[in-house]
């Protein structure tokens, strides 16, 4: 885990964040000015390619009440992966918890390498680049004491400790609140331009505001006050909601007003974004013109169907592709391979829809057999025509919906539920539901999910609000209590006999 990278430099000014390749770190060189030391941290960033590009993002509202990845008979098998996922019955092996633990300390390592270097620099801008890395730093803990708890803290290079010990998860927490409260100063208080994309000011506030609304969690001891007052930080600056929520989800969004900090991708120069590949059907590619087909994975269980569609107004249910499937000339998309009545196999389920392609809301089973068709995708990114294997658009990790519905939760958690009210329905009134009447924690947990589907935050907020471990469709049996946090990779524990796997593994 802690070995040497290459380090890629990037231009974070750039949208496209141009990448180029230095062989080796001189402090001397690269970290004489502020222009310096912006394209020497790059490759600090460009590790969120893979992090949030690929399905493991979007894929952590698997697990959970919302998001699902099906057995359509021979496809999405994968040794019975997902369905452990959905059952929240993984083992210490399975590849998405290894590769999440993996690229979170990949993050770690590269900032860990330019803050050593940086350090050799007596210049104000290293102290102020030193600062935005320790955030970022601290981006990545968050993800680890969420997702493990139990982690080891490494902010050295090279690694002074070969076998390290991991740190109980209230020493996790300490340690990124540090983090964050010292660089913050430093931090600009800036958005967009120069700083999009990158850890600022703002940026540091949510996660030091995510950190304390989840800190009954990770430490026993709630944190409300101190989490409302992060909150605040954030709406103190220039931050509003879109006027439409699609607009967050668009190949440019350097100029959103609605984003604190997320990834710009893009199809040339900064590959890896492939939801539309993870979600759509194989025949899709003539709705939407785009140029590969898709691997008919993740798909919208149900539930969150019914959320979105509860308000027939609700513009946030356009975030999924449902119902019969017309090409760009009105022709009806066909599915050559539908499931047709097998005699010699009557129990696997024929599709009731034919050969002509309907996504219906409704999906038969988790596994074998679930229909080809079953279940409708996810399309809150626009998907552009003429897109290949990645997408081009701007993912955000934090926006401003989602400290709304921080401030309303925060809010009601402190018995002031006529104040959570304003927040949560400016959300609602911006997507044309009606808003509510009252707020409680079922319709506020609700309508995150409305606002925050295949985000990634889902898990967390199941945990938060006491629901993760109820069954629910296709997962009938109530948890036991330590699937909340995930087991350490059994490869980590292969190679350091010094790290404690998490109880109940």
């Amino acid at each position: 885990m802690f070995a040497g990278l290459t380090l890629l430099a990037v231009v974070p000014s750039c949208t496209d964040l141009d990448e180029e390749v230095y062989d080796q770190l001189s402090g001397d060189i690269l970290f004489q000015n502020e222009e310096n030391v912006i394209y020497a941290f790059g490759g600090a960033y460009t590790n969120l390619y893979d992090l949030i590009g690929h399905k493991y993002n979007v894929g952590s509202d698997c697990g959970t009440d919302l998001l699902v990845v099906p057995q359509r008979g021979g496809d999405w098998e994968d040794g019975g992966e997902w369905h452990r996922y959905h059952w929240l019955t993984w083992t210490p092996s399975e590849g998405y918890i290894s590769r999440s633990y993996d690229l979170n300390y990949k993050g770690i390592v590269l900032v860990n390498k330019l803050i050593a270097t940086l350090e050799l620099v007596e210049t104000d801008a290293a102290k102020v680049a030193i600062a935005e890395l320790r955030g970022l730093r601290a981006y990545y803990y968050l993800n680890l004491i969420d997702q493990f708890g139990n982690v080891v803290i490494n902010d050295k290079f090279p690694v002074t400790d070969e076998f390290p010990k991991n740190s109980p998860r209230d020493s996790v927490y300490m340690f990124i609140k540090n983090e964050l409260l010292e660089a913050m100063p430093l931090l600009a208080k800036e958005n967009g331009g120069n700083y999009y994309g990158r850890i600022t000011y703002y940026a540091g506030q949510i996660l030091l505001a995510k950190l304390y609304l989840n800190a009954q969690v990770y430490t026993g001891i709630p944190q409300w006050e101190k989490a409302e007052a992060a909150i605040d930080s954030i709406m103190a600056g220039p931050f509003a909601l879109e006027t439409n929520i699609s607009d967050n989800f668009i190949e440019d969004a350097s100029n959103s007003k609605e984003h604190i900090f997320g990834v710009p991708f893009d199809q040339i120069k900064a590959q890896a974004l492939e939801i539309h590949l993870f979600t759509l059907h194989y025949a899709m590619v003539s709705v939407f013109g785009i140029t590969e087909s898709g691997w008919n994975g993740l798909s919208a269980q149900e539930s969150l169907y019914n959320l979105l569609a509860q308000d027939a107004n609700d513009d946030r249910l356009n975030g999924l592709l449902y119902g019969p499937m017309y090409d760009k000339d009105g022709n009806p998309v066909q599915d050559a391979s539908f499931e047709k009545f097998d005699p010699l196999n009557p129990k696997k389920p024929k599709d009731p829809d034919g050969i002509n392609l309907n996504h219906t809301p409704f999906i038969n089973m988790l596994q074998p057999n679930c229909l080809r068709q079953s279940g409708a995708r996810i399309k809150k990114f626009n998907f552009v025509e003429g897109t290949g294997r990645y997408m081009g658009n701007d993912v955000p990790i934090y926006r401003y919906a989602d400290v709304l519905l921080m401030k309303a939760e925060v809010r009601l958690r402190q018995g002031d539920a006529s104040g959570a009210l304003i927040y949560v329905n400016e959300v609602r009134t911006r997507a044309g539901a009606a808003p509510f009447a009252e707020v409680t924690f079922d319709n506020l947990l609700d309508e995150r999910a409305r606002e925050l589907f295949a985000e990634g935050f889902r898990r967390s907020d199941l945990i938060r609000f006491g629901k993760y471990l109820d069954a629910r469709w296709e997962k009938p049996d109530v948890s036991p209590d330590y699937v909340t946090i995930w087991p350490i990779p059994a490869d980590e524990i292969g190679l350091n006999a010094n790290l404690v796997q998490n109880p109940g593994y």
